[in-house]
């Protein structure tokens, strides 16, 4: 009985446009196709068992080594086939080998020099192993191959954005502010909003930055101010960042005017965290 089986090239999270198919009758005695399919077969096999069995493992580790012969074999096609089923099998919900994954996605790199995206992989997989500089590289590498594609740099736009986040949170935890409870002033007379202590009204509105948009960055960025007695806003800060767009929260918040906060028949300046949304248009 002969089994037809169709291969397709498949990236993880870049997802990448899949390779030329490859079927076993139609390639039937090429040693590449041939473990192809049984790669393929095995990982089917692989995937149908129980997760955490050595059953399932067993079946992944063989689609593993029928991929890297697939690729050792096989012209370039059939390699990047070969190297990117192989990449999906390190992958967390299957084998779950960062190291063994890397091997393979900078064999990609190298075989495909045309996309980014196992280059952008490769970043994604070193950053979750708490290595943001050789991720960081890793995109810079890959920008400075692709300079004419804009996802390049959305990539390492959102890069950055997370690390703004990461590093504004662990100074915070290191430096925390002082805590004072709603309605209650600090040693330098700023009331703290929360509680039955409501925020004033205000009014103004955020401008959206042209390179933001550009990117696809979206999202709200915190900011805590400080405002006085006749309602202005006298400090700013961020304490939730989202790079592209923290400038143009600051500058949205500094514009804001606050209706007064009256204390016991008096004006008072106040303190209070703002978050100021960014949407892109759909």
């Amino acid at each position: 009985m002969v089994l037809t089986v169709f291969l397709a090239a498949s990236m993880s999270a870049a997802q990448a446009p899949p390779s030329p198919a490859v079927s076993c009758i139609a390639t039937l005695g090429s040693s590449a196709a041939d473990q192809l399919c049984l790669g393929e077969q095995e990982a089917k096999l692989g995937a149908a068992s129980p997760v955490g069995t050595p059953e399932r493992r067993n079946h992944l580790e063989a689609a593993a080594d029928h991929y890297r012969r697939a690729s050792d074999l096989g012209t370039s096609d059939v390699r990047l086939s070969a190297l990117t089923a192989l990449a999906r099998i390190y992958d967390t919900p299957q084998l779950d080998d960062p190291a063994r994954r890397e091997v393979v996605l900078r064999e990609l790199i190298v075989l495909s020099p045309t996309d980014p995206r196992f280059a952008f992989d490769l970043a994604a997989l070193q950053e979750a192993q708490a290595f943001p500089d050789t991720a960081e590289q890793t995109l810079l590498d890959a920008r400075q191959r692709h300079a004419d594609n804009i996802e390049t740099y959305k990539q390492l736009a959102q890069f950055y954005a997370r690390r703004v986040t990461a590093l504004s949170t662990a100074a915070r935890e290191q430096t925390p502010a002082e805590l004072l409870s709603p309605g209650q002033p600090d040693s330098n007379g700023v009331y703290q909003i929360g509680g039955n202590f409501p925020p004033p009204r205000r009014e103004g509105i955020p401008l959206y930055p042209d390179e933001a948009q550009a990117a696809g960055i979206q999202g709200g960025v915190q900011a805590e101010i400080v405002i006085d007695r006749e309602g202005l806003v006298t400090d700013a800060r961020i304490v939730k960042s989202i790079p592209l767009l923290d400038e143009a929260a600051l500058n949205a918040v500094r514009d804001w005017r606050f209706e007064p906060t009256i204390v016991d028949g008096r004006a008072v300046p106040v303190r209070m965290v703002v978050t100021v949304n960014f949407t892109l248009s759909r």
